[in-house]
């Protein structure tokens, strides 16, 4: 039993070291494409072959929002370079410096909506395997991000946010 182990143990962390750094950079690059096209199809569904499921859930409420305010992200990445792959036994982290642009569409008609803004982020990319392929499981800000765009983004009403619950209009009657 304890051999069985070994080489159950052994095929895996060989599995890991065949994701190389490149396939990691590779993953990176294909959440980036499909988060794009999400974005600016406003559907979310399309990033679920290279999101884990707390990602795609992320990514599913940020673009609702943007669709309530009767947009779509229009994005491009100009730039991505790696500074480092990290690896620890259960997560690859890809640390990288990019170069975005943006601009919201207004739905329908296709028209710029606010300024539009060109970004500098230095980002990690934390993958992992999820059902048997590699996944972006989370993705934050290895520093402040540099944002071009000096005015607040286009901004819809709090009461019809994606997932934001209404406050109720009067405060409930207190139990006698």
């Amino acid at each position: 039993m304890k051999g069985w182990m070994l080489l159950l143990g052994g095929l895996w962390l060989g599995g890991c070291r065949q994701f190389t750094d490149a396939s990691a950079e590779k993953t990176v690059r294909a959440y980036n494409a499909r988060v794009i096209e999400a974005y600016r199809s406003a559907d979310p569904a399309l990033v679920e072959p290279v999101a884990g499921p707390d990602e795609a859930k992320k990514l599913t409420g940020s673009i609702g929002v943007k669709v309530d305010q009767g947009i779509t992200l229009d994005s491009e990445l100009l730039e991505l370079s790696v500074d480092s792959v990290r690896r620890t036994d259960e997560r690859v982290t890809v640390v990288t410096r990019e170069s975005w642009r943006y601009r919201d569409r207004r739905i329908g008609t296709g028209e710029q909506v606010g300024q539009s803004s060109q970004d500098r982020y230095h980002m990690e990319y934390d993958l992992q395997r999820v059902d048997g392929t590699w996944k972006v499981v989370e993705t934050r800000f290895a520093s402040p991000p540099q944002v071009g765009r000096t005015e607040v983004p286009n901004q819809a009403p709090a009461d019809v946010l994606h997932g934001v619950i209404k406050p109720p209009l009067a405060p409930a009657p207190e139990p006698k």
